[in-house]
């Protein structure tokens, strides 16, 4: 066989060629171990975290008919995640005393950085052929998309304290059949920044009291640089090593 400038390149055994069209034979045919265990590597450092439950007493007594949310806000900033995968907001929500409360007539959301907005409580029970809804004492839940109870909103309760752990309502409109306003909506948001529940008594009637709140967050944490570097010199190098090792057989 012979090089592009007419050189001669000798062989070994059965027609393989030595040398260096050998050695970049070896690495071109090696190189996808290196590229996917790359991969791994990088992955390995973006770790799927949930931080400690952030939980805050509050005891404050709403007026009745308060329809200008009241805001209930916490800055988080020691938080290490870089891509939110799932919040959770847990709540105790009551009459100011047992049995003044009527669930109906609160609104809950959750905002962060003022801008991303999920919709918690909503009118629950309120539909178009309903419009007075339920009239329980309040809640002590938790709220997550993914709740195996379902809905918020749909949950019937004749007297007492609701409990568990639901989906949030989602719903711009008390009435409205879809609910596009849920807890994934601040997926792939970082876990810092201004977060804020905001409460209000939508209707005459009952008064209620916001007892306490708390945020939990899960996700992906940064991939740190050094550790990313150094994770591309172990694969490479190794990847390197083993087309090295070849060379000999």
């Amino acid at each position: 066989m012979k090089n592009e400038s007419g050189q001669v390149l000798p062989r070994n055994g059965a027609g393989r060629v030595s040398g260096a069209g050998r050695w970049n034979r070896r690495l071109a045919s090696a190189w996808g171990v290196p590229v996917a265990a790359l991969s791994l590597a990088l992955n390995a450092h973006a770790l799927i975290v949930t931080e400690p439950v952030r939980t805050y007493s509050v005891s404050y007594t709403l007026d009745d008919l308060q329809a200008v949310p009241v805001g209930f806000e916490i800055t988080v900033g020691d938080s290490a995640i870089q891509a939110l995968t799932r919040v959770e907001v847990s709540f105790r929500l009551v009459g100011v005393t047992p049995g003044a409360g009527f669930a109906s007539e609160m609104f809950v959301s959750l905002t962060r950085d003022f801008a991303t907005t999920a919709v918690l409580l909503n009118g629950v029970g309120i539909t178009p052929n309903d419009h007075l809804g339920q009239g329980y004492d309040g809640w002590e839940v938790t709220l997550r998309d993914d709740a195996a109870n379902g809905d918020l909103h749909a949950a019937s309760l004749v007297a007492g304290v609701l409990s568990g752990t639901w989906a949030p309502d989602g719903r711009s409109l008390a009435t409205d059949t879809v609910r596009p306003l849920q807890l994934g909506g601040f997926n792939g948001e970082t876990g810092n920044g201004v977060w804020r529940l905001n409460v209000a008594d939508l209707e005459l009637g009952g008064q209620m009291r916001l007892e306490s709140w708390s945020l939990a967050l899960t996700g992906d944490t940064q991939v740190p640089e050094a550790a990313t570097g150094a994770a591309v010199v172990a694969v490479v190098g190794g990847a390197l090593l083993s087309v090295w090792r070849r060379r000999g057989r």
